[in-house]
């Protein structure tokens, strides 16, 4: 007879739970924005997408999905990492990813890594400066047009 494998709960810590909503709500919109430039950049090149921010067991995602003239492409996710809920210590950090068609990660660690543990310091944060979030979207796009073998002006339709 098996015995049971105890799956170790995730570490608490009083208060988290409100700082990570706080932090959520204060990064969100400028995610969000990042995504929306994101998006007019692909549209740029003749591709369509969709936006949806979902919560996911690794913390707040926004996920962008490419779409060509034959379907999905790939997807962009940009994701707020709570790290109670990766069962670690309380932080949240930045981390980009790309993903096939197919959901499998084919480019990880697009955006610069800084972990905040209070509300406080997010003003202090570069990571989360808008020049940072412009050239993490640029590292993004320019990623992007590279795994996915995209051309950077849409093609000419042929008569």
């Amino acid at each position: 007879m098996a015995t049971p494998h105890l799956i170790p709960a995730a570490p608490s810590q009083p208060a988290w739970e409100i700082t990570i909503t706080r932090l959520t709500q204060a990064l969100q919109p400028r995610l969000e924005a990042c995504a929306q430039a994101l998006l007019r950049r692909f549209q740029g090149i003749g591709l369509r997408g969709d936006l949806q921010v979902r919560q996911t067991p690794r913390g707040q995602s926004t996920f962008l999905a490419l779409v060509g003239q034959r379907g999905l492409i790939g997807i962009v996710d940009i994701s707020l990492l709570d790290g109670m809920a990766l069962g670690q210590e309380p932080y949240v950090t930045l981390d980009v990813r790309l993903l096939d068609a197919c959901g499998d990660v084919v480019m990880a660690g697009l955006a610069q890594r800084e972990s905040l543990h209070s509300a406080a310091e997010l003003a202090n944060s570069d990571a989360f400066s808008p020049e940072s979030l412009d050239r993490a979207v640029t590292a993004i796009f320019v990623a992007s047009l590279a795994q996915f073998d995209l051309q950077l002006r849409p093609p000419v339709p042929q008569s």
